[in-house]
């Protein structure tokens, strides 16, 4: 079994260059349908049976939404020597089905992922700028998911013909990444939203309302943090308070989160 916190800290420091793969790819093949809102991304390593039972359990097909490979040689242009390399394997299976919606928040589903989960990417979206959209994302077979979160990222800026903010995401899941290795990956998360709600419903942007919001959460999670943990949350919390969120969307993405969607 592998450590997932230690593989969180890692695999998160490589996010940056990973979410590159979002904003700049032009390595995976795309096969244009009829419904430009719905994009699958299908591991590249999919046998043909196994790709129409993902097509079947996304409850689409290849001739209903635009279609996006990602390839194992995407994620280790980008990973390799930075995530451990037998997260990355040598082969892409994770998938994703991406639907932007106009309410609701962010909604979403796992199933067969042994790293990547709702949450991580509810986070993910929500810090990128994403406001209302329905994600799965799922294997035929037990993977880490990688491949899926860099599919979802992907499928989203296609479906929408939009750049997504991807430096305050990035930052989060790093900082989170390294929190979980001090107090578990579930606190760590609760203490991460419980502060980003606060920051962006309350409108702080003054830092020492930043920290106290930290320092409020920390308590309200039975979690202690140390002085350098509160200053490296509440720098990026600043950061994250320079950008326009849909307060709705984020209450609904977040009660969504809290609620602990269970994988499909």
């Amino acid at each position: 079994m592998v450590n997932t916190p230690r593989i969180m800290k890692k695999l998160k420091r490589a996010l940056p260059v990973a979410m590159a793969i979002v904003l700049g790819s032009t390595a995976a093949p795309l096969v244009v349908r009829a419904d430009s809102s719905k994009v699958v991304t299908l591991g590249a390593n999919l046998t043909d049976s196994q790709k129409n039972s993902m097509y079947e359990y996304f409850g689409t097909s290849s001739d209903k939404a635009e279609v996006i490979e990602v390839t194992n040689a995407d994620e280790r242009k980008y990973l390799e020597g930075v995530a451990p390399d037998e997260q990355i394997g040598t082969r892409t299976y994770s998938c994703s089905y991406v639907e932007p919606t106009t309410s609701g928040g962010i909604q979403v589903k796992v199933s067969n992922l042994t790293y990547v989960t709702s949450s991580m990417i509810s986070s993910t979206l929500l810090t990128s700028g994403v406001k209302n959209c329905n994600v799965v994302a799922a294997s035929p077979i037990e993977v880490s998911g990688t491949g899926a979160l860099t599919g979802i990222m992907m499928a989203y800026e296609k479906a929408t013909g939009t750049t997504l903010n991807e430096a305050a995401a990035t930052d989060e899941l790093v900082t989170t990444g390294d929190l979980a290795n001090d107090i578990g990956q579930d606190k760590a998360e609760n203490v991460m939203n419980d502060v980003k709600k606060d920051v962006i419903e309350g409108k702080l942007t003054d830092a020492d309302d930043i920290q106290n919001a930290v320092e409020n959460a920390a308590k309200d999670n039975n979690v202690t943090l140390t002085q350098e943990q509160i200053d490296k949350i509440s720098d990026l919390m600043k950061n994250i308070s320079q950008y326009d969120y849909d307060v709705k969307a984020l209450k609904n993405t977040l009660d969504n989160i809290d609620g602990k969607p269970q994988n499909r």
